[in-house]
């Protein structure tokens, strides 16, 4: 991932070509000079890149800021359920389990089929006497995962799409000055190797 940038500062660097004998600057020791100009003033670059970390900046606040806590606690699903489910108590499952049945009535019925005891109306002692005989732990392992799906995908959707936005646009400003100076890295690479030569 670092090649693109090394390599812009060993070879294209004029700066750095006193000190790698005379490696540094070979975009302006092209065999035609004037043919490949700089495509974005060096002005417009900078303010390319500023508003492209900007916006990452703002987006990477609104996540913080709105996501899910068990969402930024975990890399993943897998990584969430392995991190919790030798802590989880009948009493979790249920405050989970109306969390998705909120979100996802489909989910929640299917889960309850399976496990009535996940419902309110059942006693607390009666939860705890079932889930002790879910030897494989799949009981556990379903309202985990289902509860990190309506965390990850069923919250703030609104902070959602616009650090998405934020996210795309500020990556996308930054990508100019990095296209524009490929593209031209390319021309002055055509000309000496006579691609263009007339």
């Amino acid at each position: 991932m670092s090649t693109p940038f090394v390599g812009y500062m060993i070879l294209y660097h004029s700066q750095i070509e006193e000190y790698l004998g005379g490696l540094g600057g070979l975009l302006e020791k092209q065999s035609e000079p004037g043919q490949c100009l700089p495509w974005i003033d060096f002005s417009e670059r900078l303010n390319l890149i500023y508003l492209g970390l900007l916006l990452l900046g703002i987006g990477t606040i609104l996540y913080k800021v709105f996501a899910p806590s068990i969402v930024k606690g975990a890399r993943d699903i897998n990584d969430y359920v392995v991190e919790t489910i030798d802590n989880v108590s009948a009493r979790n499952l249920r405050s989970m389990f109306a969390t998705i049945h909120s979100r996802r009535s489909k989910v929640a019925s299917t889960l309850l089929q399976r496990a009535p005891w996940l419902d309110r109306k059942a006693s607390l002692k009666t939860a705890s006497d079932a889930l002790k005989k879910d030897d494989d732990n799949q009981i556990k392992i379903d309202v985990l995962r289902s509860f990190y799906t309506v965390q990850d995908r069923h919250t703030a959707r609104v902070a959602l799409y616009c650090v998405l936005a934020l996210y795309s646009s500020g990556f996308f400003l930054l990508a100019i000055p990095g296209l524009a100076f490929t593209g031209r890295v390319l021309c002055v690479v055509s000309y000496d190797l006579g691609i263009f030569a007339q």
